[in-house]
């Protein structure tokens, strides 16, 4: 059995963002680490949005950014400019290249393309396909059901397909964050746009519930948007789908110093907007800084007043019963969209979370925290 430093199970974005943090810090030179994954990650299976006002590590493989942004419902447009921030955005195809090239010129890093059949917490093993590993600490971001009992559970699902049009139809500088202008069927029903020139962008429709729809119903409504938008003559190029448990549940209590959960699978997606790739950088550099300390990684807690934020926000949505729609457009009307932004970034004041929460129905907000405190929820 060989045995490594580190073992990493999943080789989506967040198992190789973490291998990239682990290959760009000369304190891990001396380490030996595998990842493992069962899939050839060559495809643009996914896209990966984000906003930052600073540098990040993806820099280098950015395929597009904004400067503009808009939200819209029914009765509304706002369009502003996003500075300080800029919207970006990365193909995951070139993001599984960029990492991976660098993977595989690494002489401390092995890369295998198999099946994690198990992963042995007590004897720190992993099981595949093509044979048992070990190692002093497992890192996984291989999903597994849990039972969210107190915690709420919505889940982001869409179907996105990128178009390309005869006539130009977009302003290629500006997303569309938001168009909550879309029938809501009694849940939360949005489309987001991110325009690559003026007539190539990608159009993806989104819900957050309960239930996931079939695949017809999403591309009827994308079809019908389209209409609407008068934009009829178009091919479509490529295709994706995805889902995002959005979720406060503490993944994070289910480490241990010698196996941690990351991803979507360690609870890292945003609760309230199911963004995850940013969220795991950040992250990520705590682990790192703990490794390097010799802290114990059970001691990590990803949980601050952003987090009882979240969970409200959860609360909410799903109490209101279709209705979700109108906290969005209370929050984008009644403030000013960077400082939205901001909040979502978790880099706001405690005086302007206050401000933020007084520019929506309160007492929406005041009765879903009465209920949970009087569950003893929290």
């Amino acid at each position: 059995m060989e045995r490594f430093d580190y073992i990493i199970c999943g080789g989506g974005a967040s198992g190789l963002l973490l291998s990239n943090a682990l290959l760009s810090d000369k304190h891990f030179n001396d380490k030996k680490i595998l990842i493992i994954e069962k899939d050839s990650k060559t495809d643009n299976d996914k896209t990966f949005g984000f906003w930052n006002d600073k540098e990040s590590v993806l820099d280098n493989i950015v395929f597009k950014e904004w400067e503009y942004a808009e939200f819209r419902d029914s009765n509304s447009h706002n369009s502003f400019l996003l500075s300080p921030y800029k919207y970006k955005m990365i193909k995951s195809n070139e993001f599984y290249l960029y990492i991976g090239d660098k993977i595989s010129k690494a002489s401390n890093f092995t890369y295998l393309n198999s099946t994690v059949n198990e992963i042995d917490q007590v004897n720190n093993k992993v099981k595949t396909n093509d044979g048992e590993f070990s190692s002093s600490i497992i890192f996984s971001s291989i999903y597994n059901e849990v039972s969210f009992k107190k915690y709420p559970l919505l889940k982001q699902h869409f179907i996105g397909w990128t178009i390309e049009t005869k006539n130009e139809s977009f302003d290629d500088n500006k997303i569309t964050f938001m168009d909550f202008s879309v029938d809501q069927k009694d849940e939360i029903r949005f489309m987001y746009i991110l325009p690559f020139s003026k007539n190539k962008a990608l159009i993806e429709y989104t819900l957050f519930s309960s239930d996931i729809i079939s695949d017809d119903e999403y591309e009827k409504e994308i079809k019908a948007y389209l209409k609407k938008k008068n934009i009829l003559n178009y091919s479509i190029v490529e295709k994706e789908k995805g889902m995002i448990p959005m979720t406060c549940y503490p993944f994070f209590e289910n480490n241990t110093d010698t196996y941690f959960q990351i991803g979507t699978a360690g609870g890292w997606s945003k609760p309230s907007t199911g963004y995850t790739i940013k969220n795991s950088i950040e992250k990520i550099d705590i682990i790192i800084n703990s490794l390097k300390q010799n802290k114990p990684l059970s001691k990590i807690r990803f949980k601050n007043r952003f987090w009882y934020y979240d969970l409200l926000f959860l609360d909410v949505l799903i109490a209101s019963k279709g209705k979700g729609s109108q906290v969005f457009s209370d929050l984008f009307k009644n403030n000013d969209p960077i400082k939205i932004f901001k909040f979502l970034d978790e880099k706001t004041s405690v005086m302007e979370e206050l401000s933020i929460f007084l520019s929506v129905d309160i007492k929406t907000f005041v009765r879903s925290l009465m209920k949970r405190i009087s569950n003893l929820s929290i």
